[in-house]
């Protein structure tokens, strides 16, 4: 019994304890169970209604998609009428169009092949006619009747124009100069023809070497030219200045050419020193003037003129400042120095010694230029096919003089190429009646 009622009560604490800890867990297992279980159904049953409406869409979308598909058809072969339609009429449009260009290059071939032609021809009749006049100038005679017939249609010319060409022989040397400069450089040439008329030729020849000097002097100074050119309003400060420097040092003509152009208004530095290198030129050909040899100088300087034109390399290395003055020099005396007269070999190396960028063939012609001015002339340039006679040159120096009025110094030179009659030079002034030039601008006009 005891034995019983012990299982009894074990039974019961152990029934108790099943009830207390063990249940609840359980209940809530069970019913966490159910609840899944539940949901399960549930989204089963949802994913079933999902499938159904997906079998749905899906019919739809394959009844949209086949309508869709008939209109894109039906669309797209619209589009192709439409495209086919336009293509055709672009394609009648560029067709019109290659046809007009075609028959448009047509007739610009045409035309241009009538101008060509015609360009050929008058060509072809230039050059027929080229040989027929070097044929015929090939002889001495012919050469001189058609240089004959340039003075006889410049004789025409003085006849019947009452009005001379105007011409300031002062003003060689000066053109590219403002007023102001032009005025200046005068008043010094003229202080100079009062101050020198007591000096003999070698005094002045001496004093141009000291004056040479004194400019390269000067170009080695920009601070001193810039002294010597501002401050306008004290001329008898910058000559005393002047004075400062140079008296005792060179002859007292120097100073005072020195002195003078400082007192001048000068319309830049440039023209200062401009005016100084054409004074210095000046101041040989008054020697020359006083030794008689200027015509002989005045010669010399055209022939070397002429020789620099004709090469223009020797020209190019004479004029580059940039190497040494003593060996461009140099240069020129191994070709001309010993065959010109002393001023001549002075106005020459002088004037490449004090170049600054001015070519020297110009440099040389413009001196020419200045020694005919100073013997009261003016020089013409005259070039021809053959050598111009005696009796030739003197006739045309009287009808250019009628001309210009005034005397005109004749330096002829010879270039076979011209073929006859005469390119004529007198300052800037050119007259081109040469044969060879005519024909050059009757081709030249020939239509194109």
């Amino acid at each position: 019994m005891d034995v019983f009622i012990g299982q009894l009560v074990g039974f019961a604490i152990i029934a108790f304890l099943f009830w207390k800890y063990v249940r609840p867990p359980l209940q809530r297992m069970v019913r966490k169970q159910q609840d899944a279980i539940d949901r399960q159904v549930a989204e089963s049953e949802e994913a079933a209604h999902r499938v159904t409406d997906a079998k749905a869409a899906h019919e739809r979308a394959i009844t949209q998609g086949k309508d869709e598909a008939e209109e894109l058809r039906q669309g797209a072969a619209r589009d192709a009428e439409g495209i086919k339609s336009d293509l055709s009429a672009q394609a009648d449009h560029e067709v019109k169009r290659i046809t007009e260009h075609g028959e448009a290059q047509v007739s610009l071939v045409r035309s241009n092949l009538v101008r060509q032609l015609r360009t050929d021809l008058g060509l072809t009749a230039i050059d027929k006619a080229g040989e027929l006049v070097r044929g015929h100038l090939s002889n001495p005679d012919a050469q001189a009747q058609s240089v004959d017939r340039v003075i006889d249609e410049l004789e025409s010319m003085a006849a019947g124009s009452a009005d001379t060409v105007p011409h300031s022989a002062e003003l060689i040397g000066l053109h590219s100069m403002r007023a102001g400069s032009r005025e200046a450089a005068l008043n010094v040439a003229r202080e100079f023809d009062s101050a020198s008329g007591d000096l003999d030729g070698a005094a002045l020849t001496s004093a141009s070497v000291e004056l040479t000097q004194v400019i390269e002097f000067l170009n080695g100074n920009p601070v001193l030219r810039k002294r010597l050119t501002d401050d306008d309003d004290n001329p008898q400060g910058k000559k005393q200045l002047v004075h400062t420097l140079l008296d005792g040092k060179v002859a007292p003509i120097v100073v005072d050419v020195v002195a003078s152009a400082a007192s001048q208004r000068w319309s830049s530095t440039a023209d200062f020193v401009a005016g100084l290198r054409r004074q210095n030129a000046l101041v040989v050909l008054t020697a020359a003037e006083k030794d008689g040899t200027i015509e002989r100088v005045e010669d010399e300087l055209f022939r070397v003129s002429r020789l620099l034109e004709a090469n223009p390399q020797l020209a190019s290395l004479l004029s580059d400042h940039t190497h040494d003055a003593d060996k461009r020099v140099g240069l020129l005396e191994k070709l001309v120095g010993q065959q010109v007269n002393s001023h001549t070999w002075y106005l020459l190396s002088h004037t490449i010694r004090l170049l600054h960028g001015q070519p020297a063939d110009m440099a040389v012609d413009r001196l020419a230029e200045l020694a005919a001015a100073r013997r009261g002339e003016s020089v013409a340039h005259v070039v021809s096919a053959a050598e111009l006679s005696s009796a030739q040159t003197d006739r045309l120096s009287s009808v250019l003089g009628r001309i210009y009025g005034r005397t005109i110094s004749v330096q002829t030179e010879v270039r076979p190429e011209l073929l006859g009659g005469l390119r004529i030079g007198v300052g800037d002034e050119v007259i081109d009646a040469d044969i060879a030039t005519r024909l050059a601008k009757a081709a030249e006009t020939l239509p194109r």
